[in-house]
């Protein structure tokens, strides 16, 4: 099923569905998925979803939040780069806000710290076509209005990321979902030997993507790059 590109309601469907066509037909990439899933049952109506949050979970989130919300249970996307000498993998799995996952039923984690932290942790975004096992996920103590996002990998753990749910989205888009560019919002360099082929990847994606896809600003994502390297 896809969005109606009509209908006014859920713009970031309409965002999605541009970002998803730019994977499968630009030339140089290679897409290996670019679709979305399936809308359940009783979570393609805001008000439900927004109202059962707060009734289930005890977050009441941010009106705000609604100009992103999508129906679908997943929206994913899996593709490299064509040439054969190139860094780029890209990845997303956006999952339905209501159907977000724990950290902790992934991860336990190895201390009473690191434990509450992940049973604080909502999954939104992940990588299983690549298996990487970096997520992202909200924290949302109960009460929560606007959740911090924090980015998982099995090396660094869980770190706070520099941005909120709608800008991870906006760029979740201009990066098409390049393997890493979430590194760019945390408080780490990229002189670790562990981070060189991330590190390439992304460099290259922000020397390519601006001719490529020349509707979008990458000058905040270079200026991040140049701070981390």
């Amino acid at each position: 099923m896809n969005p109606d590109e009509k209908n006014p309601s859920f713009p970031f469907e309409e965002r999605c569905a541009k970002t998803l066509e730019e994977i499968r037909t630009t030339t140089g990439i290679t897409a290996w998925e670019a679709q979305f899933g399936e809308v359940p049952r009783y979570l393609d109506d805001p008000d439900f979803v927004f109202e059962s949050l707060t009734e289930d979970y005890d977050l009441p989130l941010n009106p705000r939040i609604r100009q992103y919300f999508f129906r679908f249970n997943r929206i994913e996307a899996h593709w490299e780069s064509s040439r054969r000498d190139s860094e780029i993998v890209g990845e997303f799995h956006l999952t339905h806000l209501y159907s977000t996952r724990l950290l902790s039923h992934t991860w336990e984690g190895s201390d009473n710290a690191e434990r509450a932290l992940h049973q604080e942790l909502r999954i939104f975004d992940d990588t299983p076509r690549t298996g990487t096992g970096r997520m992202a996920a909200l924290r949302t103590p109960r009460g929560t209005r606007d959740p911090d996002v924090w980015f998982f990998d099995m090396r660094q753990g869980a770190m706070e990321m520099d941005l909120d749910y709608g800008t991870y989205l906006d760029t979740l888009l201009i990066t098409k979902g390049t393997i890493g560019w979430q590194y760019l919002f945390c408080d780490v360099g990229f002189g670790n030997p562990g981070f060189t082929p991330v590190a390439r990847g992304i460099t290259e994606m922000l020397e390519a993507f601006p001719q490529i896809f020349p509707d979008y600003d990458y000058t905040d994502l270079k200026a991040r790059l140049r701070e981390r390297m």
